[in-house]
């Protein structure tokens, strides 16, 4: 049925390229103007028949062609990319065309929705004819909710249009479980500071729905200095690719949260390269609940040929308590200490206007996120960084100078560092599919 589709899709391409010549109408004319033409009654009949059968050849022929535009979703190819554009093309998705209009004025319609193992996206629309109102500035609470089940919004991107009356968005949900039928999408929209809730039922058609295009248990732990990563899962559909894994089980951040040196982690760095080329990426997301910290990272769909699939672990960002205190002398230059691996050059000490200056250096992503001076048994808090200075070295890399502005002076200085924030590089290459 996807080649029929796909087939009615090029061919109506074809159509739109073919022009009438612009003589074309004059010769008409002027064929037509000397001629004499008679009406018999007698014979309407036999004309009526010919429309008849000419309009039921024209529909049969066509049929498979309107119904296939029927199930497109219009007015959202600025904000699809590639991938749902073709889906769309194809007559992927499900028209829904239902609407719900809030008592201030705006309507908001679903128009339709894509369905497949790793979310569903709405396609829908807030509509204020007056005009009045800044629709960039609303953002309705929404979700999906089913048979005793809440699905949560993930994501979402849109445009407003040239008259500013209506925007169009497309927002991701949690994929339905699969014995869902019927679902409502909720809306709680605040305007004004006037509140009210909003309700689009509709019937889910799971023939409609994608399901997924390779799925692969991965199951690898790397470790790096202090951290470890496990990679568990990757899931590819037709309208993204997902890797699933973690950081910490469920005791391994009890024990940190104890023992006071936690781990929060900022952001995983993965890239995933299909056929020799990087997919692109299309956000990520991590959590810290029952199950530990939790992490994915989206990327767009696999290619259809797809002949090699490997994916790239390359760093992981984290945050971590720590307690550090250095004595500085008054006189110090060029003092080096390692916290957790990382090297931190403190340069110099200095006194200017009752305020006391720590010049350090460190690489560009080690960053001192929390930091005090103990200035003669008084703990001074950080009042500002004066100076902040990046320089590249001949080996490629960047280091990060900067001065710590304390606003206390004496003459025992100790330097006290409770929290980093650095990189833990890997580089790890794993091979799903290919050579």
């Amino acid at each position: 049925m996807k080649k029929v589709e796909r087939l009615l899709y090029e061919k109506k391409a074809e159509l739109d390229q073919i022009e009438v010549p612009e003589e074309l109408e004059e010769r008409l004319n002027n064929a037509l103007k000397d001629k004499n033409f008679v009406t018999k009654r007698k014979n309407n009949w036999m004309g009526k028949i010919a429309v008849i059968c000419l309009i039921t050849l024209l529909i049969g022929y066509n049929f498979d062609t309107l119904a296939f535009y029927g199930k497109r979703l219009v007015g959202y190819d600025q904000i699809m990319n590639n991938t749902l554009r073709q889906l769309n093309q194809l007559g992927e998705g499900q028209v829904i065309g239902k609407s719900y209009t809030f008592q201030n004025g705006i309507t908001m319609t679903l128009d339709g929705i894509m369905l497949d193992e790793n979310q569903l996206l709405a396609f829908y629309s807030l509509k204020d004819p007056s005009g009045e109102t800044d629709l960039l500035q609303i953002s309705p609470h929404m979700y999906m909710e089913g048979w005793r089940k809440k699905y949560m919004k993930e994501s979402g991107r849109g445009e407003l249009d040239e008259d500013k009356k209506e925007i169009r968005w497309i927002t991701s949900f949690e994929p339905p479980r699969f014995y869902e039928r019927n679902l409502s999408l909720k809306i709680h929209l605040t305007h004004r500071d006037i509140a009210e809730e909003g309700e689009i039922k509709f019937k889910l058609d799971r023939g409609k729905a994608m399901g997924s295009t390779l799925k692969k248990g991965i199951h690898e732990t790397f470790k790096s200095g202090k951290t470890s990563v496990r990679l568990a899962s990757m899931v590819a559909s037709p309208t993204r690719t997902v890797i699933n894994g973690s950081i910490q089980n469920i005791f391994q951040l009890a024990r940190d949260q104890i023992s006071g040196n936690r781990l929060r982690p900022n952001e995983v760095t993965i890239k995933l390269v299909a056929n020799g080329k990087e997919v692109p990426s299309q956000g990520s997301g991590m959590r810290t609940d029952f199950k530990g910290i939790t992490f994915h990272q989206e990327f767009d769909a696999l290619p259809e040929d797809l002949q090699s699939l490997e994916l790239h672990l390359e760093s992981l960002s984290v945050d971590r308590n720590v307690t550090e205190e250095v004595h500085l002398p008054k006189d110090l230059k060029n003092k080096s200490i390692s916290i957790l691996g990382q090297n931190v050059q403190i340069n110099k000490i200095y006194q200017s206007n009752d305020a006391t200056f720590v010049t350090l250096t460190t690489k560009e992503d080690t960053i001192l996120t929390r930091v005090y001076l103990l200035v003669d048994g008084n703990k001074i808090s950080l009042q500002e960084t004066t100076t902040d200075q990046l320089v590249k070295q001949e080996n490629g890399e960047t280091l990060h100078t900067r001065t710590l502005h304390f606003p206390a002076t004496g003459e025992e200085y100790e330097f006290i560092i409770e929290r980093i924030t650095y990189t833990e590089v890997y580089n790890r290459m794993i091979n799903i599919l290919g050579k």
